[in-house]
């Protein structure tokens, strides 16, 4: 939950206790530094694989015309990565639900004793289509479980925990403005969330299969006449996290495959993967320079160069400082409205 500083407060009150906290996975630890690494975050975007992230990084930094510099992993461990671009920590977490949750009871301390105000989470990835073209972006308006249900199981203590998977609305529909390419297709709708890749999400192609293609596609058809239009496996989690925690969180992830069509991607649309990849990079990249106030203009040289200004969404100044590791820049901004 935020306090009135809009930090984040944390509701663990064992945290009072601990004279240094470590952020294992993270290997970052109390006695760092953190508000002056971390401190001027706002937006902190969340993908598995390392190589995509670090992509998303340089893509960002040139959107937001920073200063070249060389991208350090601020992540002290094997575990994770950490990219820090004046107000965007790009971050990459791996596969799957463990994963993700592991990572933000981590990012949730990391931007509390950072003293960070108003972060924004963004879940940015892959994902297959139900019943959607291959290529589609979709926004996640509600997250379902296997079961098909809005939560997120977990055991603590031996005991079954059920909590609510709902998603920021405003931040979405937010996001869904930010879409001005008319040659890819992006839509609100629900995300269902998988246990796994194979068994838990209908596959055919897994080591084991019980079932025959008919139940498959008779299961994808409920959760698309729920709504949902992808499948991925860590929606629940995290909407369940950020909902805890009383942060903004938002899922935007691209299409590789219709799932009512197929279980594979096919051998055009292979050849094409990076590009489809970095689609929701676009997307969050005009969101980030809406968020920050950011347009470009043209010099008397005709060179383009930025200028800060009040944003379409909200108002939002800037300034630039510098800090090693990282790649420069400051940026206050108030919370999505819309």
């Amino acid at each position: 939950m935020l306090n009135s500083q809009r930090r984040l407060a944390l509701p663990n009150p064992h945290l009072m206790e601990v004279q240094e906290d470590f952020l294992y996975h993270l290997g970052l630890t109390t006695h760092d530094n953190l508000p002056d690494m971390f401190g001027d975050v706002k937006f902190i975007i969340m993908g598995g694989s390392q190589k995509t992230m670090i992509e998303f990084a340089k893509y960002i930094r040139g959107e937001l015309y920073l200063p070249v510099e060389n991208l350090d992993n601020l992540c002290r461990s094997e575990r994770y990565g950490l990219w820090k671009i004046g107000p965007v920590l790009a971050v990459a977490y791996g596969v799957g639900t463990p994963s993700i949750t592991i990572l933000l009871h981590e990012l949730f301390k990391l931007v509390h004793y950072s003293n960070a105000t108003n972060v924004i989470f963004i879940r940015m990835g892959t994902s297959a289509g139900i019943g959607v073209s291959t290529g589609t972006i979709v926004i996640s308006d509600s997250a379902y479980n296997a079961a098909l249900r809005k939560e997120h199981k977990q055991v603590v203590l031996g005991e079954e925990i059920s909590r609510p998977t709902m998603l920021d609305r405003v931040l979405a529909e937010a996001l869904l403005m930010c879409q001005t390419d008319p040659d890819v297709t992006t839509v609100l709708g629900g995300t269902l969330c998988a246990d796994d890749f194979y068994e838990g999400q209908g596959r055919l192609d897994g080591a084991f299969c019980d079932y025959t293609e008919e139940d498959k596609i008779e299961y994808l058809k409920k959760a698309y006449n729920l709504g949902c239009r992808n499948v991925e496996m860590e929606s629940c989690a995290f909407s369940s996290l950020c909902n805890r925690a009383g942060v903004r969180g938002a899922v935007v992830c691209v299409t590789l495959i219709d799932r009512l069509q197929s279980d594979l991607m096919s051998a055009a649309d292979v050849q094409r993967y990076d590009e489809l990849v970095r689609r929701p990079h676009s997307l969050i990249g005009r969101f980030i320079k809406r968020q920050v106030g950011l347009k470009i203009k043209e010099n008397r040289s005709g060179m383009r160069q930025p200028s800060i200004i009040g944003g379409p969404i909200n108002n939002a100044a800037a300034a630039t400082s510098g800090g090693s590791g990282t790649t420069s820049g400051n940026f206050n901004n108030t919370p999505v409205t819309g």
